[in-house]
């Protein structure tokens, strides 16, 4: 990289983090133009974030960043493959590009490897042998999720304990911190996100080059758990509480008969089912209340809850009304994995 590429691409970043993002994406374009790889990758990565619109320009600037032996971008291939979205989903092909990327020197595939492949030998790690990690990864344990038990209460609540290990709750955690902002709500007029004071926790939307293969594989053990696909599921978000923040009392479903909701559910589908993963326990308080059914949970570091928000005819049920209460002390983070009736 050149002294004046790698000025382009600071320059670029502190764009991007003001909110200039048309003027970042000029500016990255410039730099790739260089044939320079790393300018072709970080292209690459800002539009698929920025720029869903221009996924195709986005993913071939990936793949030829990939191509040039760019760790990073072999990692966002990857994580696409395991997701499905552009490519055939295939474990073993997203391991392989898992492996070849923690290959080329990319540290968070290099520690990606490790967790996944659990009991590893530390010497496998040590001597950088990621070829034996990947093949260590036990693919049918980490899809087979445990059998849930049903809540006893008019809605559909389940809870699947000890549903992801311990080490992949701290791995998320760390995944999320660094892009938590203050959450938002629809407005049930308009469907725009915008702020309100019954929500004043944090939380994180993790899209796909954000993303990795742990996520990627938490995410498939969740739908062999509901019996629904990933293709359904929305992009998964990051709860965040400190103690007094809260989500007070509300639907998870999208109420059509509130007009910003029913474009919503017209253009996407019904968030037919709510799945939250605990991911942290060293907090008082901060159960997930439902009022109307009579049940508080809180789930151990690893646990989950999953209800329907719809009853089995499709209709909605308005017993699910719950609310994230806030922890006393010390601080809460969940996943949180809307899932609707359709592929969005």
């Amino acid at each position: 990289m050149t002294h004046g590429t790698d000025a382009q691409l600071k320059r670029a970043q502190a764009l991007e983090s003001e909110g200039r993002v048309a003027e970042a994406a000029e500016i990255l374009r410039r730099a790739a133009s260089s044939g320079d790889i790393a300018a072709v990758a970080a292209l690459g990565k800002h539009l698929l974030i920025h720029r869903p619109d221009l996924a195709r320009e986005a993913m071939q600037a990936v793949l030829a960043a990939a191509g040039g032996g760019h760790g990073e971008s072999n990692h966002i291939v990857a994580v696409f493959v395991a997701e499905g979205v552009g490519f055939q989903q295939n474990w073993q092909s997203a391991l392989g590009l898992l492996q070849r990327s923690a290959e080329q020197g990319w540290l968070p595939a290099q520690r990606e490897l490790v967790l996944l492949a659990g009991s590893s030998p530390p010497e496998a790690a040590a001597c950088g042998d990621w070829k034996a990690l990947r093949e260590r990864v036990d693919v049918a344990a980490l899809l087979a999720p445990p059998r849930p038990r049903a809540i006893p209460a008019g809605p559909r609540i389940f809870a699947a304990e000890a549903f992801a290990r311990p080490a992949m709750c701290d791995w998320l955690i760390e995944l999320a911190r660094p892009w938590l902002k203050s959450a938002t709500t629809y407005d049930p007029a308009t469907g725009i996100q915008r702020h309100e004071s019954g929500r004043t926790n944090s939380d994180c939307h993790l899209v796909l080059p954000r993303s990795d293969l742990v996520l990627a594989f938490l995410r498939a053990r969740i739908a062999n758990l509901v019996g629904l696909p990933v293709k359904f599921f929305e992009v998964p978000t990051m709860l965040h509480y400190l103690p007094s923040q809260e989500f007070a009392v509300h639907h998870d479903f999208l109420d059509d008969t509130q007009p910003g909701y029913a474009k919503e559910v017209a253009e996407g589908g019904q968030r037919v089912l709510t799945f939250l993963l605990y991911l942290n326990d060293g907090f008082e308080g901060g159960e997930t209340d439902f009022p109307i059914a009579g049940v508080r949970y809180k789930g151990g570091k690893g646990d989950a809850l999953f209800f329907w928000n719809v009853l089995p005819d499709s209709t909605l049920d308005r017993r699910t009304l719950h609310a994230g209460l806030p922890p006393k002390t010390g601080e809460k983070w969940l996943l949180s994995q809307w899932i609707r009736n359709r592929a969005m």
